[in-house]
Protein backbone atom coordinates (compact mmCIF):
# COMPACT_ATOMS: atom_id res chain seq x y z
CA UNK A 1 0.00 0.00 0.00
CA UNK A 2 1.36 3.87 -1.03
CA UNK A 3 0.17 6.12 1.18
CA UNK A 4 -0.09 9.65 1.42
CA UNK A 5 -1.11 12.33 3.96
CA UNK A 6 -2.20 15.71 3.09
CA UNK A 7 -2.14 18.73 5.38
CA UNK A 8 -2.65 22.37 5.08
CA UNK A 9 0.25 23.03 7.66
CA UNK A 10 3.44 21.57 9.07
CA UNK A 11 1.04 20.13 12.11
CA UNK A 12 -2.11 19.01 10.27
CA UNK A 13 -0.86 15.09 9.71
CA UNK A 14 0.70 14.93 13.23
CA UNK A 15 -2.17 16.03 14.81
CA UNK A 16 -4.85 14.42 12.80
CA UNK A 17 -3.51 10.90 11.63
CA UNK A 18 0.22 10.23 12.77
CA UNK A 19 -0.73 7.06 15.09
CA UNK A 20 -2.70 5.70 11.77
CA UNK A 21 0.65 6.11 9.35
CA UNK A 22 2.59 4.99 12.43
CA UNK A 23 0.67 1.62 12.02
CA UNK A 24 1.09 1.78 8.20
CA UNK A 25 4.90 1.79 8.73
CA UNK A 26 4.57 -1.03 11.02
CA UNK A 27 2.66 -2.59 8.34
CA UNK A 28 5.38 -2.15 5.86
CA UNK A 29 3.60 -0.05 3.74
CA UNK A 30 4.88 3.10 1.53
CA UNK A 31 3.99 6.12 3.77
CA UNK A 32 4.38 9.83 2.56
CA UNK A 33 3.51 13.32 4.01
CA UNK A 34 2.52 16.45 1.80
CA UNK A 35 2.33 20.13 3.28
CA UNK A 36 0.57 22.62 1.30
CA UNK A 37 2.18 25.42 2.72
CA UNK A 38 5.73 26.84 2.77
CA UNK A 39 5.32 27.65 6.65
CA UNK A 40 5.95 31.42 6.54
CA UNK A 41 3.16 33.07 8.88
CA UNK A 42 2.72 36.91 9.07
CA UNK A 43 0.15 38.96 11.26
CA UNK A 44 -2.71 39.80 9.13
CA UNK A 45 -3.06 43.95 9.82
CA UNK A 46 0.79 44.69 10.36
CA UNK A 47 2.50 41.99 8.11
CA UNK A 48 5.15 41.92 9.97
CA UNK A 49 6.35 38.02 10.16
CA UNK A 50 5.34 35.91 13.15
CA UNK A 51 6.76 32.76 12.35
CA UNK A 52 9.67 31.72 9.73
CA UNK A 53 10.08 29.40 7.24
CA UNK A 54 13.17 27.91 8.71
CA UNK A 55 11.15 27.31 11.91
CA UNK A 56 8.41 24.84 10.32
CA UNK A 57 10.84 23.30 8.26
CA UNK A 58 13.16 22.43 10.79
CA UNK A 59 9.93 21.14 13.18
CA UNK A 60 9.07 19.13 10.53
CA UNK A 61 11.81 17.00 9.71
CA UNK A 62 12.23 16.47 13.56
CA UNK A 63 8.53 14.96 13.35
CA UNK A 64 9.11 13.37 10.41
CA UNK A 65 11.85 11.34 11.83
CA UNK A 66 9.75 9.76 14.11
CA UNK A 67 8.86 7.35 11.44
CA UNK A 68 11.53 8.10 8.82
CA UNK A 69 8.74 9.05 6.02
CA UNK A 70 9.65 11.09 3.08
CA UNK A 71 7.56 14.41 3.07
CA UNK A 72 6.73 17.00 0.52
CA UNK A 73 6.15 20.90 1.03
CA UNK A 74 4.35 22.91 -2.32
CA UNK A 75 5.14 26.03 -0.97
CA UNK A 76 1.78 28.00 -1.07
CA UNK A 77 1.51 30.94 1.16
CA UNK A 78 0.31 30.08 4.42
CA UNK A 79 -3.32 31.49 5.09
CA UNK A 80 -3.78 31.43 0.71
CA UNK A 81 -3.73 28.39 -0.11
CA UNK A 82 -5.68 27.89 -3.06
CA UNK A 83 -8.14 25.16 -4.61
CA UNK A 84 -7.12 25.95 -8.49
CA UNK A 85 -5.17 24.32 -11.05
CA UNK A 86 -2.32 24.33 -9.33
CA UNK A 87 -3.12 22.85 -6.21
CA UNK A 88 -4.92 20.24 -8.00
CA UNK A 89 -2.10 19.72 -10.55
CA UNK A 90 0.69 19.43 -7.70
CA UNK A 91 -0.68 16.69 -5.72
CA UNK A 92 -2.03 15.00 -8.92
CA UNK A 93 1.76 14.59 -10.14
CA UNK A 94 2.87 13.45 -6.63
CA UNK A 95 0.04 10.82 -6.51
CA UNK A 96 1.19 9.44 -10.06
CA UNK A 97 4.79 10.03 -9.10
CA UNK A 98 4.77 7.37 -5.97
CA UNK A 99 1.69 5.27 -7.23
CA UNK A 100 -0.25 6.08 -4.07
CA UNK A 101 -3.55 4.30 -3.41
CA UNK A 102 -4.74 5.94 0.09
CA UNK A 103 -5.34 9.49 0.92
CA UNK A 104 -5.70 11.25 4.42
CA UNK A 105 -6.43 15.04 4.15
CA UNK A 106 -8.60 17.37 6.11
CA UNK A 107 -12.33 17.19 6.80
CA UNK A 108 -15.10 18.60 5.23
CA UNK A 109 -16.37 20.79 8.39
CA UNK A 110 -13.53 22.69 8.92
CA UNK A 111 -13.48 26.11 9.31
CA UNK A 112 -9.74 26.78 8.17
CA UNK A 113 -9.72 28.36 4.49
CA UNK A 114 -6.31 26.81 3.77
CA UNK A 115 -7.76 22.95 5.25
CA UNK A 116 -11.02 23.35 3.48
CA UNK A 117 -9.10 24.53 -0.02
CA UNK A 118 -6.55 21.16 0.65
CA UNK A 119 -9.46 19.03 1.32
CA UNK A 120 -11.18 20.41 -2.16
CA UNK A 121 -7.54 20.31 -3.97
CA UNK A 122 -7.02 16.70 -2.82
CA UNK A 123 -11.00 15.51 -4.16
CA UNK A 124 -10.30 16.58 -7.65
CA UNK A 125 -6.46 15.05 -7.40
CA UNK A 126 -7.45 11.61 -5.73
CA UNK A 127 -10.70 10.79 -8.11
CA UNK A 128 -8.38 7.83 -9.37
CA UNK A 129 -7.50 7.37 -5.63
CA UNK A 130 -9.12 3.76 -4.26
CA UNK A 131 -9.27 5.31 -0.57
CA UNK A 132 -9.64 9.21 0.10
CA UNK A 133 -10.41 9.03 4.79
CA UNK A 134 -10.69 12.78 5.90
CA UNK A 135 -8.92 12.86 9.45
CA UNK A 136 -9.92 15.67 12.21
CA UNK A 137 -7.30 17.52 14.88
CA UNK A 138 -7.60 19.99 17.20
CA UNK A 139 -8.70 22.53 18.30
CA UNK A 140 -11.68 21.57 16.78
CA UNK A 141 -13.40 24.80 15.58
CA UNK A 142 -15.38 26.83 18.34
CA UNK A 143 -18.68 25.62 16.36
CA UNK A 144 -20.69 23.75 18.81
CA UNK A 145 -23.54 22.39 15.73
CA UNK A 146 -20.18 21.12 13.56
CA UNK A 147 -18.09 17.98 14.48
CA UNK A 148 -16.52 15.70 12.26
CA UNK A 149 -18.07 12.47 10.88
CA UNK A 150 -16.55 9.20 12.58
CA UNK A 151 -17.44 6.22 10.71
CA UNK A 152 -13.83 4.88 10.69
CA UNK A 153 -11.54 4.11 13.74
CA UNK A 154 -7.77 3.04 14.14
CA UNK A 155 -6.73 1.79 17.14
CA UNK A 156 -3.60 3.72 17.87
CA UNK A 157 -3.56 2.50 21.57
CA UNK A 158 0.19 1.95 23.28
CA UNK A 159 3.58 2.84 20.56
CA UNK A 160 1.30 4.46 17.71
CA UNK A 161 0.27 6.60 19.88
CA UNK A 162 3.22 7.61 21.56
CA UNK A 163 4.94 8.21 18.07
CA UNK A 164 2.04 10.91 16.97
CA UNK A 165 3.16 12.38 20.63
CA UNK A 166 6.73 12.21 20.32
CA UNK A 167 6.47 13.94 16.44
CA UNK A 168 3.39 16.11 17.30
CA UNK A 169 6.05 18.14 20.24
CA UNK A 170 8.40 18.53 17.49
CA UNK A 171 6.11 21.63 16.57
CA UNK A 172 6.90 23.68 19.29
CA UNK A 173 5.97 26.95 17.64
CA UNK A 174 2.78 26.29 16.96
CA UNK A 175 2.15 24.74 20.96
CA UNK A 176 3.27 28.10 22.45
CA UNK A 177 0.92 29.70 19.76
CA UNK A 178 -1.81 28.04 21.18
CA UNK A 179 -0.69 28.14 24.93
CA UNK A 180 -0.62 31.74 24.82
CA UNK A 181 -4.38 31.34 24.22
CA UNK A 182 -5.02 29.00 27.22
CA UNK A 183 -5.09 25.97 24.73
CA UNK A 184 -2.76 22.57 25.82
CA UNK A 185 -2.40 20.93 22.48
CA UNK A 186 -1.06 18.24 23.52
CA UNK A 187 -3.89 17.43 26.19
CA UNK A 188 -5.70 17.85 23.29
CA UNK A 189 -4.88 15.08 21.56
CA UNK A 190 -5.04 12.70 24.60
CA UNK A 191 -8.49 14.11 25.24
CA UNK A 192 -9.23 12.76 21.30
CA UNK A 193 -7.87 9.80 21.10
CA UNK A 194 -9.64 8.87 24.60
CA UNK A 195 -12.41 10.27 23.27
CA UNK A 196 -12.39 8.49 19.86
CA UNK A 197 -11.34 5.35 21.90
CA UNK A 198 -13.67 5.27 24.27
CA UNK A 199 -16.49 4.72 21.24
CA UNK A 200 -14.77 1.83 19.48
CA UNK A 201 -13.60 0.53 22.55
CA UNK A 202 -9.95 0.93 23.13
CA UNK A 203 -7.82 2.98 24.61
CA UNK A 204 -5.99 5.54 22.04
CA UNK A 205 -8.09 5.78 18.68
CA UNK A 206 -7.93 8.15 15.72
CA UNK A 207 -11.26 8.60 13.60
CA UNK A 208 -11.80 9.20 10.26
CA UNK A 209 -14.72 10.01 7.76
CA UNK A 210 -14.06 7.33 5.14
CA UNK A 211 -15.52 9.39 1.31
CA UNK A 212 -14.39 6.20 -0.31
CA UNK A 213 -12.68 2.84 0.56
CA UNK A 214 -11.64 -0.23 -1.50
CA UNK A 215 -9.67 -2.29 0.86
Amino acid sequence: MNVLAIGSHHDDVEFGCFGTLSKHKENGDNVYVVVMSNGLLRHTVTNKIIREVETTTNETKCAMKVLGVDWFQLNFQDTEVPFNVESISKIERLIDKLSIDTVYTHWAGDTHQDHINTLKSTLSACRGVDNVLCYEQVPLPRVTNVYPVANYYVDITGKHFDKKIEASKCHKSQIKKYDDVGYDVIDGLEVMARYRGNQCGVKHAEAFDVLKMKW
